[in-house]
């Protein structure tokens, strides 16, 4: 790097060209799919029945663990996997994360986040039909 200012500069440059590769290396190592995401609750129910489909991959083979924040022990562990999947079915009243980890290992190396939608609240703002400016007319 003959045409650089000053040493720092040219290990900045150096360096700034090394950061890309190294990001793409690092890249999504592992992938967590959760199916459905969105729980939606009529007025007149307080929960929905649910079946998930849960997938993972990853570019280690290792023991993994899905995890669910509403329960403390792992949904599923698989050995020395690189992929896995689970079906369950639950009951769902409130948004909850299921996360993989580690075997024994509290961190998430992944997580998906399943939200629950209330539709038909008794707040008849929301029903009443709104007005267009040229509607006074």
């Amino acid at each position: 790097m003959r045409n650089c200012i000053s040493p720092a500069a040219c290990a900045a440059l150096s360096l700034a060209m090394a950061l890309p590769a190294a990001a793409a290396d690092n890249a999504a190592p592992i992938k967590l799919a959760v199916s459905p995401l969105l729980c939606v609750i009529d007025k007149a129910a307080t929960s929905c029945m649910m079946s998930f489909d849960i997938r993972f991959k990853s570019i280690a083979a290792n023991e993994y663990c899905i995890n669910d924040s509403a329960k403390p022990d792992p949904v599923h562990c698989w050995p020395r996997a690189l992929s896995g999947v689970v079906l369950q079915e639950r009951e769902v009243s409130e948004e909850f994360t299921y996360w993989l980890s580690a075997a024994g290992a509290k961190d998430p190396l992944a997580e998906v986040k399943i939200t629950v939608l209330r539709v038909g609240s008794a707040d008849r703002r929301r029903e009443r039909r709104t007005r267009h400016v040229w509607d006074v007319l």
